[in-house]
């Protein structure tokens, strides 16, 4: 292409603030003109952005987290004391990942395993029972649904759940999703965005999970809090821009009908 989409849009914004100084019929000539000469370099940058979904795989699959165990907001916990029965409770891990514990008050469980909440309740009871037996055991009880997030061009955004055991895969999410917008998803520049809930870091990859690579090889799974994006084409920002500033500029809506895609 010419000039890299965005390119494109760059020129158009810069000549806009001065067309107002231009007479109408040229400034209609002249937009048109822009619109015309660039919109295939526009088309031409949907291409693919990011490797096969195939070929992703492999580097996506090996960042899995097996502890999915660790808590986080629903979760029902039961803490059973051996000595000191009137400190025994069930506790449900708050929307900010804490729960308030008798004598204690509130405390930070979510993205703990279940293990290490019990040492930390240990250490504290110890403490506070000044020298009674504080022996004590954190059960996970009911664990809440897990989920991941489907984000962009796709027919029902939003959460899926993540049934107990059951791997899902990314093309499954997507179908979960109502599948991808036919005319203004880009399938060769989606996005994942993983959580690490150890390192409280974030990887994310860009992936070309158009139809012609499904089937093939490998497949991405998912894990919970996953979030996949997938954006508009550029032929769609670019109609989304036009349709906000070149028509509004335009006495006449039919001129650039045949430009503004629909």
């Amino acid at each position: 292409p010419l000039l890299h989409g965005e390119s494109v849009i760059m020129v158009i914004r810069t000549f806009l603030p001065i067309t107002h100084k231009i007479p109408m019929s040229i400034r209609s000539l002249f937009l048109t003109a822009l619109i015309t000469i660039f919109g295939g370099s526009i088309v031409g940058c949907s291409t693919p952005q990011g490797p096969p979904l195939y070929v992703a795989a492999q580097e996506i699959n090996a960042t899995l987290y097996e502890g999915l165990d660790r808590l986080a907001p629903g979760d029902t916990l039961e803490v059973k004391f051996s000595y000191a029965s009137e400190f025994n409770q069930s506790i449900t891990v708050q929307s900010d990942g804490r729960c308030s514990f008798v004598g204690l008050g509130p405390l930070l469980a979510g993205g703990l395993l279940p293990e290490e909440l019990q040492d930390k309740l240990q250490e504290l009871y110890g403490v506070m029972l000044e020298g009674r037996d504080s022996t004590l055991s954190v059960i996970l009880t009911l664990q809440a649904p897990r989920t991941v997030f489907v984000m962009g061009e796709v027919e029902a955004p939003g959460e899926i759940t993540l049934a107990a055991g059951v791997e899902l895969t990314l093309l499954q999410a997507l179908a979960m999703a109502g599948g991808p917008e036919k005319r203004t998803s880009w399938l060769g520049n989606a996005l994942l965005v993983r959580f690490d809930p150890v390192s409280k870091l974030q990887s994310s990859w860009v992936i070309d999970i158009r139809e012609e690579h499904w089937g093939r090889g490998r497949t991405v799974m998912l894990q919970a809090y996953d979030v996949l994006y997938v954006p508009n084409t550029r032929i769609d920002d670019a109609g989304l821009f036009l349709d906000s500033w070149i028509r509004r500029m335009i006495p006449f809506p039919y001129f650039t009908d045949l430009f503004i895609p629909r």
